[in-house]
This record gives C-alpha cells, structure tokens and sequence, in this order.
C-alpha cells in the first residue's frame, strides 16, 4: 500500500477536460467493449478524445466526482448515489461523435448502452457508480489506477455506501475484486460479442 499511498489523487476541475479526454481515449482504444462497438480501429483513435472530452464535461464533472492520478494519465469517472442516470440532454451531443466512431455499427453501440443500463437499474440500493476508469498506455503499472479505486472505495466504507461497475475485461476485474468488487454474473452484449461482469462492493465495516 505504500506505492499507492504515494500517488497523489486529486479532484479533476475544467483545465484538465481536454488532457482526460486523450488519456481516456488511450486507455479505452483497445478496450474489448469498445473495440466491438466500433470495430474500426482509426475511427476510434480519431473520435476518442473528443468523445471523452464531451462525457466529462457535459455529464461528469457537473456530478462532481471526477479524480486524477499521475499529472492526468490517469482518471477515473464516478457518479454519487442516486445521481448516475444520464440526461438527454446530456446524451445528444455524444452522438455524433459516436457514429464517427462506430459507422454502420452504431446500432450495436446503442444497443449495448441500452443493455448496460439496464442491468444497472436492477441495483436499487444507493451507490457510487465508476462507468471510467482508465490510464493512459504510456504510464501503466505505476499504481495509478490502484489508487484511484483505492481512494474511492476507501470514502464508501467511510460513508457506508456500496459501489457499482461493469469490467469488460478479465484483467480489469482482477484490479476491481482486489479491492472488494464482486461479479454478479457473466454477460454477453446483445446481438453477442465479448463478456462483461456487473461488479458489486459491499462496504466494509470500520
């Protein structure tokens, strides 16, 4: 724990919309989620940034719950209780961007929100929510992602409030069981393509 109690984890503010968007974009590239979604790999390295420039400052940072790790290679975006939903109005920019992206296979990248969302709603309780998390390539294995869940995870068992996610990857689902998540089942997008786990973290007791 000492690695990452060296990594300082700060609050995002506007200055660092445009740095996240990249750092995001980087991380996500690759991501098995995205990548089916929109299965062009130069159309998701051109619209990431922007993509995530738009989700941070329409919809993120007005939550209030955006951090970064490492000077900005690292960023996690996190939803209070009760607040995860996104708006319309929120939403309607992000889609020009995601056809950029995904071309004829918009569809299937709607869809497969439509289906997040839906699982999602079944947890009734009030909890934090981390839809984002992600370090950029260049400046993983430094624990910056460790300490930003750490962080977080460490003020729901303060406050006494679960969290909530979705790994889309056997990888990253070990960084999130590490800290108290639990798959509550594996599920496919609809239409098929790669697995993803529903995380669950009960809080812990002081």
């Amino acid at each position: 724990m000492a690695e990452v109690a060296a990594v300082e984890v700060r609050k995002a503010t506007e200055a660092d919309v445009t740095q996240l968007g990249v750092t995001l974009a980087r991380a996500f590239q690759d991501d098995p989620a995205f990548s089916w979604a929109a299965p062009d790999a130069a159309r998701r390295e051109r619209a990431g940034p922007r993509y995530f420039e738009l989700l941070l400052r329409r919809t993120y940072l007005p939550k209030g719950e955006v951090y970064v790790a490492g000077d900005g290679a690292a960023a996690a975006l996190w939803a209070p209780p009760e607040k995860w939903q996104v708006s319309t109005a929120a939403s309607l920019p992000l889609f020009p961007v995601m056809l950029r992206a995904c071309g004829r296979h918009l569809s299937r990248a709607l869809r497969m929100l439509s289906s997040m969302e839906a699982t999602h709603k079944t947890q009734t309780e009030p909890h934090y929510y981390l839809p984002f998390i992600g370090t950029d390539p260049a400046s993983q294995g430094k624990g910056f992602g460790t300490a930003l869940v750490a962080d977080m995870v460490a003020r729901c068992d303060a406050e006494g409030v679960p969290a909530y996610l979705e790994a889309t990857s056997t990888q990253n689902q070990a960084l999130y069981h590490r800290h108290g998540f639990v798959p509550l089942e594996e599920l496919h997008w609809v239409g098929g393509g790669p697995p993803w786990w529903p995380m669950w973290r009960k809080p812990k007791a002081a």
